[in-house]
């Protein structure tokens, strides 16, 4: 049996970052279990990011992004993503007056987890971990979820979903 639980961005608790050029949203913390997180920060000014050893992260840019990854410049422009560990030296700052991002981290050795962009509904794959509404609107059972929305799933991983909607996801599924 699959449990899904839907959760609004407006009413996720932002919790400052340290060196204050930031927030966080938590849709799910490692000690939920399984051996990932997912979360929405936001990046207000050039900051370092947490070292977190023993995890692998990956970050996708809700809206454009520069990072500095052990001295590399990398841009990211809104749908585009990059990896890295999380022993490396990373900076982010906002391309513009303030940046969103979403972030995936796991644990090394755990289940290896990927985040990929559909544009459509029936691009959704059933194996979904996680369902992030990056623009537009999806429908799930009773709920009608908008912008920044999410929905994750425990259970078994080929669960059935009776979506509907249109916009563009971020979906977390096993690396395959």
């Amino acid at each position: 049996m699959t449990a899904a639980r839907v959760l609004r961005y407006d009413e996720l608790e932002p919790t400052p970052w340290r060196n204050g050029q930031g927030v966080t949203r938590t849709l799910r913390a490692m000690s939920d279990g399984g051996g990932w997180a997912l979360s929405i920060a936001t990046i207000e000014g050039p900051a370092a990011f947490s070292v977190i050893p023993s995890t692998q992260r990956v970050q996708l840019a809700i809206d454009a992004v520069r990072l500095e990854i052990d001295g590399d410049e990398v841009r990211l422009n809104s749908g585009e993503q990059v990896r890295f560990t999380g022993e490396q030296r990373v900076t982010g700052a906002s391309a513009a007056m303030s940046s969103r991002v979403l972030n995936l981290m796991y644990a090394d050795g755990g289940p290896e987890l990927r985040l990929v962009v559909a544009r459509t509904v029936p691009q959704i794959p059933r194996a979904a971990e996680a369902v992030v509404v990056l623009a537009g609107s999806l429908e799930t059972g009773d709920e009608t979820l908008g912008p920044l929305d999410s929905v994750l799933f425990s259970g078994s991983p080929d669960h059935s979903r009776d979506f509907a909607g249109r916009g563009v996801f971020a979906v977390v599924l096993p690396r395959s």
